[in-house]
C-alpha cells in the first residue's frame, strides 16, 4: 500500500471539441482527462505506461470509477486535472482525481481503480511476477 501522497497536476485547456451542444464539457470527457492524468502522472514519477507496462504484458484494466460533477467547464477554460495514487496494492491500483477551474474551485472529484492482468486478461500479483517493478513502485512516494 502507499503511504505517501503521490499525485500530479495536468494543466490544459478544454477544447470545443469536448463539449456538447449547449457549451459545457461533456460529462464522459472527464474520464478521458482523468485517463490522461494518470499517465502523465506514472510519467512524471518516472513509470510511462507504455514502457513500464504495457510493453511488458501488463495492463491495468479499470474495474470502477466515478465521477461526482460540481461546476461546468466551458471551451477555452483553462483546468488543472489533479491525479493522486491512493492505493498501490500488489494486484491494483486506485486514483482519485480533481478537475480544478482557474479560480480555484473544483469542478469535479472522481476515482478509478485498476488491477493488474495479463495480455490473456488474467488478473496477476505484481510483486510476485514483477518484483523488480513492484520494488521500484512500492517506493514511489518515500524519496522527496
Amino acid at each position: 500500500m502507499i503511504d505517501r501522497h503521490v499525485s500530479y497536476d495536468m494543466e490544459m485547456t478544454v477544447n470545443w471539441g469536448d463539449c456538447d451542444a449547449a457549451g459545457i464539457s461533456y460529462y464522459a470527457k472527464n474520464f478521458e482527462w482523468y485517463t490522461n492524468s494518470y499517465m502523465q502522472l506514472l510519467a512524471h514519477y518516472r513509470f510511462p505506461y507504455m514502457e513500464t507496462f504495457h510493453n511488458h504484458g501488463i495492463n491495468l484494466v479499470c474495474l470502477k470509477a466515478d465521477s461526482t460533477y460540481k461546476k461546468m467547464v466551458r471551451p477555452l477554460e483553462n483546468i488543472i486535472v489533479r491525479s493522486s495514487i491512493t492505493l498501490l496494492a500488489r494486484t491494483r491500483m486506485e486514483f482519485a482525481y480533481q478537475i480544478i477551474k482557474e479560480n480555484g474551485e473544483i469542478a469535479a472529484e472522481g476515482y478509478t481503480s485498476h488491477a493488474y492482468v495479463n495480455n490473456e486478461g488474467v488478473p496477476m500479483n505484481l510483486e510476485k511476477s514483477f518484483p523488480t517493478l513492484w520494488g521500484k513502485l512500492s517506493n514511489l512516494g518515500k524519496q522527496r
